[in-house]
């Protein structure tokens, strides 16, 4: 009996953290090119997204003018219309800083209010948050613990639902109207700091049909 409760604990564990779209399809696999965001010492090295401890006084570079430390793919996924979904998984490698974005769902420009709507970040401790203040999850991204994310964006409900591990931990739904397009990596909010390294994987994106 305990060996099968434990079995079952690790399937479960393991079908939470399987990748793919989540909510009801059907979706259409998407595969946008992508830039990257390198700033103030922030480096990108294949799915690995490391910042130092501390800026290095550069503002040069695409997304750099703030001068904050950043390490971040740019997904070119670009959308104002129709229902939306980003899933990866995520871990962190270390970190000794604090307040650290990992995911962000960017406005674009042209409806007034472009940059930043919904960011998703770690703070000391493993716990996950919105950028603004609202709570997420608590410790579930300590350092060498794989964390599934998935975000599906209903533009025309203006809803935004955020996953962690299979569960949804987030909704907005009263989302702003606009364009929209997907970033990861490693990015030091106004009041965070560096040093972390987080490698990403599975990435995938997709619309539903």
């Amino acid at each position: 009996m305990h060996s099968t409760s434990i079995l079952l604990a690790i399937l479960s564990a393991t079908t939470a953290l399987c990748s793919g779209p989540i909510e009801t399809g059907p979706w259409v696999e998407d595969k946008p090119t992508f830039n990257l965001h390198q700033c103030a010492g922030g480096k990108v090295n294949g799915d690995t997204f490391v910042l130092p401890k501390s800026p290095n006084g550069s503002t040069s570079g695409p997304g750099c003018g703030n001068g904050h430390l950043r390490a971040e793919r740019r997904y070119n996924d670009n959308y104002s219309s129709g229902v939306h979904q980003f899933s990866g998984e995520f871990k962190i490698n270390s970190m000794s800083g604090k307040r650290i974005c990992l995911k962000q769902t960017f406005r674009g420009s042209g409806h007034g209010d472009g940059g930043p709507y919904f960011l998703l970040a770690v703070d000391e401790g493993g716990d996950l948050y919105k950028v603004g203040g609202t709570p997420i999850a608590k410790g579930v991204a300590t350092v060498g613990t794989t964390v599934q994310v998935n975000t599906v964006h209903d533009v025309a409900k203006r809803r935004l639902s955020l996953y962690i591990n299979g569960k949804e931990m987030y909704r907005d739904n009263d989302a702003p109207e606009g364009s929209f397009y997907d970033k990861i990596g490693t990015y030091a909010t106004d009041s965070g700091k560096g040093a972390i390294s987080v490698t990403w994987s599975n990435v995938q994106l997709w619309h539903k049909k």
